[in-house]
């Protein structure tokens, strides 16, 4: 297939969620001679059960995971990969489209501009200013910044970010998050409003319990800081044994065998499980008196829900619910957490689900900007 245009790259969980309603979007304009969807498999088991959730499958699937290898590794093979996927098509596709802030976006933003290719950034212009936290997000997303022709902003404050760092205005368009879309989309679903929970331990927590829904997997959280985190949720866990803590541990050793290792696998109201499904998560989140968490994905879903976040970060790219105390920003420091959560949890009045990242209707906008003059840029 060259005479394709757009090219979707998308490596990990987070990146096919926020694409899949773009995709959904071209698909329901009848769009999809124009377009591929290149799979690098950056994620390659988590991100494994959402295509089918949206319905979309991979055209081209890459692999560039290794075990054990390193970033500079990882780096070389996607970019080599993705390389080796246009080097495939006769006629080189006219745009890389790509969102967020993964090395899959590194490589991708890399590849376009190596290749004359126009590059287009979804979710643009978050900022931690911070180059070490998150890393090495912060500068993937920085790359990505300096080589996109289309820069597709979730929000104003994003659009400021990239005006004060010397980007065209005219090439920053504020399109809102598509993650708003997506939840959107599952919410409407009769299977969602129908789901019951798909893993074995959640079916079995009894039905209306208390829940805390906890995820931990950035690198700043790896090591001492981990250790700290553990210790805040474990004194949690000892002062509210009528709530069922539920911990969904990363895949990476560095997280997931601490945490097995720790005292919290031995409390009868601790759930520790592997990632599970979209719908799992969503009700997850959804069921949850308040999040613990690290993700970016889950502070910019969780206001739908009207659930608050208490971030376990130094900084954060997503600001927007910590001014609307969706959220607040707590690092690693065990008595920060636990006064927090007990400040959340004796407020009972509940947020109004309003979601400050964007309105469900980002897709639309976006593919009216890639269809305008035959998706000229």
């Amino acid at each position: 297939m060259d005479n394709i245009k757009i090219a979707f790259i998308i490596g990990t969980r987070p990146e096919l969620i926020k694409v899949a309603p773009v995709i959904l979007e071209m698909q329901k304009r009848k769009l999809d001679k124009y377009f591929e969807v290149i799979n690098t498999a950056q994620h390659k088991d988590l991100l494994e059960p959402f295509w089918d959730t949206f319905g979309i499958k991979p055209d081209v699937s890459l692999d560039i995971m290794r075990a054990g290898q390193n970033l500079t590794e990882l780096t070389s093979r996607a970019l080599l990969q993705i390389q080796g996927y246009v080097d495939t098509k006769d006629k080189k596709p006219e745009i890389i489209f790509a969102q967020g802030d993964t090395t899959t976006v590194l490589a991708s933003s890399m590849v376009a501009f190596y290749n004359h290719i126009k590059f287009v950034h979804l979710e643009a212009g978050l900022r931690s200013f911070n180059l070490l936290s998150p890393f090495p997000e912060e500068f993937n997303r920085k790359v990505a910044s300096i080589t996109a022709h289309l820069h597709l902003a979730p929000t104003e404050r994003s659009r400021k970010h990239l005006i004060e760092e010397g980007i065209d205005e005219s090439s920053i368009k504020v399109v809102g998050n598509t993650v708003v879309d997506a939840l959107e989309y599952i919410k409407n679903k009769p299977s969602f409003l129908n789901h019951s929970y798909d893993n074995n331990k959640l079916r079995k927590i009894p039905p209306g319990s208390k829940k805390v829904l906890i995820t931990c997997h950035r690198r700043e959280n790896h090591g001492e800081n981990l250790e700290k985190i553990i210790q805040a949720v474990d004194y949690l866990i000892g002062e509210h044994p009528d709530t069922y803590f539920i911990w969904v541990s990363h895949p990476n050793p560095k997280v997931k065998q601490v945490i097995e290792a720790s005292n919290i696998n031995k409390r009868s109201n601790a759930v520790l499980i592997p990632p599970v499904n979209y719908f799992d998560l969503l009700k997850l989140i959804d069921q949850s008196g308040v999040i613990l968490s690290d993700s970016g994905g889950i502070q910019e879903e969780a206001p739908s829900f009207g659930t608050p976040v208490i971030v376990m970060r130094e900084n954060s790219e997503r600001m927007e619910g910590v001014e609307q105390k969706m959220a607040v920003l707590v690092g690693s420091d065990k008595n920060l957490i636990i006064k927090e959560f007990n400040s959340f949890l004796g407020n009972s009045e509940a947020l109004n689900g309003q979601n400050p990242y964007g309105d469900g209707k980002a897709s639309q906008r976006i593919v009216d900007l890639l269809t305008e003059s035959s998706f000229q840029i």
